[in-house]
C-alpha cells in the first residue's frame, strides 16, 4: 500500500495532535450541551469506524496519503469526544458518590474491548495475509458495536452531567 515508518508516523502524529488539541473544547461542548450525549457518543463511534474502514478505498502502489491522513484527524476529533461522553454518561447516571469506582470500571472494560480487538483485528491481519488491509475491519465492526450498544446506556440526570448538583430546599 505504499506505506513506511515516516508515512504511518505523520499519520498516528496526526491522529494523536488532533485529539491533543480537541479534547479540552470537547469536553467542553460535552458539558455545556443541551442534547442527549449518547447522540455524540454514536456520531463518534460512526466517524471511528468510518476512519478505519478508509484503508479499504487505497489502491495497491498509492503512494498519495492524503485520504488516510485526513481519517486520521477526523478519527482525533471524533476519539477527543468518547472519553467526555463517558464520563457525562456515567457522572449523570451515578452521581458523584460512586462516579470513581464506575468509571474505574469504565475504563477496564474499556481497556479489554480494545485489546480484544487488537487480538482480532492481529489475527484478522495473519489469516487473510498479503490483503492485511482487512483487518482495519475488525476495529470499524468494534466501533459500530458500540454504536448498538450505545442505545441501552440510560441518558441519567442532564444537569448531574455536568457536574451541577441540584439541593432540595427545606
Amino acid at each position: 500500500l505504499g506505506w513506511n515508518e515516516g508515512s504511518v508516523g505523520v499519520a498516528l502524529g496526526l491522529m494523536g495532535a488532533t485529539a491533543l488539541l480537541v479534547q479540552t473544547y470537547a469536553g467542553d461542548v460535552i458539558d455545556k450541551t443541551h442534547f442527549d450525549r449518547r447522540v455524540f457518543l454514536s456520531l463518534a463511534s460512526v466517524a471511528t469506524a468510518f476512519s478505519a474502514s478508509a484503508i479499504l478505498f487505497v489502491h495497491e502502489g498509492n503512494e498519495d496519503h492524503i485520504l488516510i491522513f485526513g481519517t486520521k484527524v477526523i478519527e482525533g476529533i471524533s476519539s477527543s469526544f468518547i472519553a467526555p461522553c463517558i464520563a457525562a454518561l456515567t457522572l449523570a447516571t451515578f452521581g458523584p458518590g460512586v462516579f470513581d469506582e464506575v468509571m474505574a470500571s469504565n475504563i477496564f472494560w474499556g481497556h479489554v474491548g480494545s485489546s480484544a480487538s487488537a487480538v482480532l483485528a492481529g489475527l484478522a491481519g495473519y489469516l487473510l495475509y498479503p490483503d492485511i488491509k482487512y483487518c482495519f475491519l475488525v476495529i470499524g465492526i468494534s466501533a459500530m458495536m458500540a454504536v448498538g450498544g450505545v442505545q441501552f446506556l440510560p441518558e441519567g440526570d442532564p444537569l448531574l452531567g455536568r457536574g451541577l448538583q441540584i439541593r432540595e430546599s427545606k
